[in-house]
Order: structure tokens, then C-alpha cells, then sequence
């Protein structure tokens, strides 16, 4: 009886400095409890056990991660110090030999957010999930990096691909593609990003204005006498107004092409209608092209160019041959006999660029227009616009269709291979603008037993003539796999010749 005070003094001293004690009055026991009232009762607010292990275990993770990011952001700075060093040793190095003037300027970037597949040892892997590794070969500067799911700001890094306004955007980017392995994806969600679940190596723009720049600077394009080399700020062109150029005169009636840096205008002079390009970039990329096409067809049905530069842009002028007009490709009402002659007209475009190693990589109806003389078919049918367009005599680099930045959405869905040859993301063109021609509807691709379709024609339809041409049109040409672009074209051109001619 005389030890109860002592033991409830002692309780009430533990009560007082430690709520994690208890007392059992009836057995006279002091116990000490697992838990700590404090924590669990935090102000007003009951913790229980569980939630206090997860508050515990999310600020660890959270400390780590931020360990991890400065640690590769430090990683980071140390790397871009490298590559600067690197890129003006390269520099050095190709002032002494200029018989590969874009070599150092091709900045190549190969991210991979994969972690090591659980129980799989670091030893069993040549580089760790985090390596950063630099290396210099033969054509280009090489950056690898690997993060472990984290993201990584490379916003001072070089541009990978040059981001479009989706007005200007290719029918498949905006529509989505059913019945896919992938689930149905549209390819604009990877349309001007590098694929990071990948291990391709994606190469600086080739449409760069930069690299185009020094591409031309041997070209003798510009002692052309349709070339023009103007001071001063590039005139602003709105429709119903008057353009004063290299002389002449033309007044403004209508935009045809509002697109990214650039508007084409039909316009008029005392003589002729012309169309006029108007281009914020001033690399004369459009007249240099385009001046390479004539020359291979002798400038049969083609127009003439005159380029005019300035400072900040430069200035394309199309004049038709005598007797002949510029037509739209696009009707309001689609005209299958019609489309019959411009999908002739596109073949043998297509015959003609890539006779002279040029790819235009982007064609649409927007930017092609017909050249012909009233009432003659086949029309003769020219691209307005060469921004994607590519050189594959200046730019041997250019080897595969991974190279092109038109091409990213057809490799994600897996319709063109990454290592598959450039041409064909413009047998992909022809497709598609043939495809809204005939329909009025961008196309969506369908994947069956015997490879890609058009999903309009992939169904159970009549089977009359027209319709199994064009069937049969659509699946060779997304279907070319290594058969040879130019004999699929003449093939197809000889078909339609005989079913529309």
C-alpha cells in the first residue's frame, strides 16, 4: 500500500515528459507504448499509423529525387561546357578542310527514359541507366543520354525539329489513325518531338535556314539573271494592294497559302497572272530548288521563277509559260476523271524530282498548284513551297527516312521503317493528297493481313474498275517496302494513263 504513491508519482512524471507512457493502475505495471501520441495526434488532426509511415516514406523519395535532378543538372552544365569546347575544336578543324562544310553542325541527341529491367545488375549493362556520354566520330557530334524516368531540361540545347502551326499540318497529323497495334495514337503527338522510347538517332533540321545557307554559298545561283539581291527590309504584301518589284508592278488579289513564315498570293502584272511567294526566311532555298526541277525537265509546262532577297526574307515570283494558267488543285465538289489527271500530274512529278535527287517531303494540295493550258491534260503540277524540300546531292547525310523531320509521324505509327529509304515519305504524300482529292477527307490508315490501306478503301465495296485502281494505288504506295520508288511510280502512272487517258 505505501508503494502506490511512489508508483502513481512515477506514472504521473512519465505522463508528463513522455505521452508514450501508460500505467495499469490494477496491476501496479509501468508500459511503455510502440507509438508516440504526439505524432499521432498532430494538433487537431488524428494520424494514423499508416498515413505517418507514407508522409515518412514520400519525403524520403522526395529528398532523393531532388538529389538526383541537381545531380544530373550539374552533370548537364558540365556536358554543355564539353560540347562547347568540342564544337569550336571541330570548328578549327574544319576551317583547315572545307570539303565538308555541315559536319560539325550535325548535333545528334539519343534520349531513353527506360529504367534497368527489375533484378537486372548494373554489370550486366555496358552504361548505367544515368550515363551522359560524349564522343566525336567521323560525321557529327554525338550526345547520348540516358535518364532514369526523370525529366531533363534541355532547352538550351540545339533544336531538334522546327515546331508547325497546325493549319499547315499533314491530314494524317490531325485526323487519328484506327485500327493501329499502338491503339489508335495520332501521329501529331510525336510530330515535332524526338520519340523517347527509342533508340534512334534523330539529326539536327536538315530544312535548317542555317544549314541551307551553307550549303548554297558554292552555288551559282546567284549570278542567275533571275536573281535579285535587294537592300533593305523585305516589302509587307496584303491582299489589294500593289507590290512595286524589280521594275514591274503586280497587284494583290487573294491568299492561297497563309502558312508557317510564309504566304503565297495569286497577283497580277499588265501581262500575266503570277503567283507570288512571300518568305520571311532569306536562304533563296525555294528558288534554288525549284530552278534544279526546271533544269531536269528541260522547263517543260513549268513556269519561270525570279527571286528577289532582302535582308530579312526574300521574295518568289512564278510566271507561266505563254499560254498557259494557274488552276487550284482542289475542287469544291470532287471530280474522280479530274483527279484521275492530277494523280498522273503528281506521278510524274515525283518522276522528275527524284530523277534529279530532290525530295519535297511534304506534299500537299495547298502548296501545289497546275500549270497548263486550257482544257490540256494531264496538267503540269509544281510545288509553291520548298520549306521541307531536300537535296540529297548537297545533303548526303540525308540516308533514310529517320533523317527527315516530315517522316516522325509515319515512323511512330509504323508505316515507314526508320531505316527505310527517304523517297518514300513522298510516295506517302502523293497518297495523301490523291486521298483528299478523290474524297474530300484526310486519310486514315487501316492495318490488315496484307499490310497498310486507306480505310475508306479497305472496306467491301463494288468492285468495279475505278475503285479496285485506286485501291490498288493506295496499297502500293504505302506499302512500298524496298522496291524501288521509281519503278512503283511509273508502274502507277502507266495504270491510271490507261484507265484515265
Amino acid at each position: 500500500m505505501e508503494e502506490q504513491p511512489a508508483c502513481r508519482q512515477s506514472a504521473g512524471v512519465g505522463e508528463a515528459h513522455d505521452s508514450s507512457r501508460l500505467l495499469d493502475q490494477e496491476a501496479g505495471v509501468l508500459q511503455v507504448s510502440e507509438y508516440c501520441k504526439d505524432l499521432l495526434m498532430r494538433g487537431q488532426e488524428e494520424m494514423s499509423v499508416e498515413e505517418l509511415r507514407a508522409e515518412r516514406y514520400f519525403e524520403l523519395k522526395k529528398k532523393k529525387m531532388q538529389e538526383k535532378l541537381l545531380h544530373l543538372k550539374e552533370e548537364e552544365e558540365q556536358l554543355r561546357q564539353e560540347l562547347e569546347k568540342k564544337r569550336l575544336q571541330l570548328n578549327v578543324s574544319q576551317n583547315r578542310n572545307s570539303s565538308e562544310p555541315a559536319a560539325s553542325e550535325s548535333f545528334v541527341i539519343n534520349e531513353s527514359a527506360a529504367e534497368n529491367p527489375a533484378g537486372k545488375s548494373e554489370a550486366s549493362s555496358s552504361k548505367r541507366p544515368n550515363d551522359l556520354v560524349l564522343k566525336v566520330d567521323e560525321q557529327r557530334l554525338c550526345l547520348n543520354i540516358q535518364c532514369p524516368g526523370l525529366p531533363v531540361d534541355l532547352k538550351k540545347s540545339e533544336p531538334l525539329t522546327t515546331s508547325k502551326p497546325r493549319e499547315n499540318l499533314s491530314p494524317i497529323e490531325e485526323t487519328s489513325v484506327e485500327s493501329l497495334p499502338s491503339g489508335g495514337c495520332s501521329p501529331l503527338d510525336h510530330a515535332t518531338q524526338v520519340d523517347t522510347n527509342s533508340n534512334h538517332l534523330f539529326a539536327v533540321n536538315p530544312c535548317d535556314a542555317d544549314v541551307r545557307r551553307r550549303l548554297l554559298e558554292n552555288s551559282d545561283i546567284f549570278s542567275s539573271p533571275n536573281f535579285h539581291s535587294q537592300r533593305g527590309s523585305r516589302p509587307v504584301v496584303t491582299e489589294r494592294s500593289f507590290l512595286h518589284l524589280g521594275g514591274a508592278v503586280f497587284e494583290i488579289y487573294s491568299t492561297l497559302v497563309d502558312g508557317d513564315g510564309f504566304s503565297v498570293f495569286e497577283a497580277s502584272t499588265e501581262d500575266n497572272m503570277v503567283l507570288i511567294k512571300v518568305d520571311s526566311c532569306s536562304t533563296p532555298w525555294d528558288f534554288y530548288q525549284f530552278g534544279r526541277l526546271r533544269s531536269s525537265s528541260a522547263g517543260i509546262g513549268l513556269p519561270l521563277i525570279s527571286c528577289f532577297l532582302f535582308d530579312d526574307g526574300c521574295i518568289s515570283v512564278y510566271t507561266p509559260p505563254q499560254g498557259h494558267t494557274f488552276t487550284k488543285l482542289t475542287k469544291s465538289a470532287p471530280d474522280e476523271l479530274l483527279v484521275g489527271y492530277q494523280a498522273i500530274g503528281l506521278l510524274q512529278l515525283l518522276l522528275q524530282l527524284h530523277s534529279c535527287r530532290l525530295l519535297h517531303a511534304a506534299l500537299r494540295p495547298n502548296v501545289l498548284t497546275c500549270c497548263h493550258i486550257v482544257e490540256q491534260q494531264p496538267c503540269c503540277i509544281f510545288p509553291t513551297d520548298w520549306s521541307t524540300s531536300v537535296d540529297l546531292e548537297l545533303q548526303q547525310n540525308i540516308t533514310s527516312v529517320q533523317h527527315l523531320p516530315s517522316a516522325q509521324p509515319y515512323i511512330h505509327v509504323g508505316l515507314l521503317e526508320p531505316s527505310a529509304p527517304p523517297h518514300l515519305v513522298d510516295l506517302v504524300g502523293v497518297a495523301e493528297t490523291v486521298h483528299l482529292l478523290l474524297t474530300n477527307s484526310p486519310m486514315v490508315l487501316v492495318k490488315d493481313a496484307d499490310g497498310w490501306q486507306v480505310e475508306r478503301f479497305s472496306r467491301d465495296q463494288p468492285c468495279d474498275i475505278c475503285t479496285t485502281m485506286w485501291r490498288r494505288f493506295f496499297r502500293t504506295l504505302l506499302n512500298a517496302g524496298r522496291r524501288s520508288p521509281a519503278s512503283i511510280l511509273t508502274e502507277l502512272k502507266e495504270q491510271l494513263e490507261s484507265l484515265y487517258l
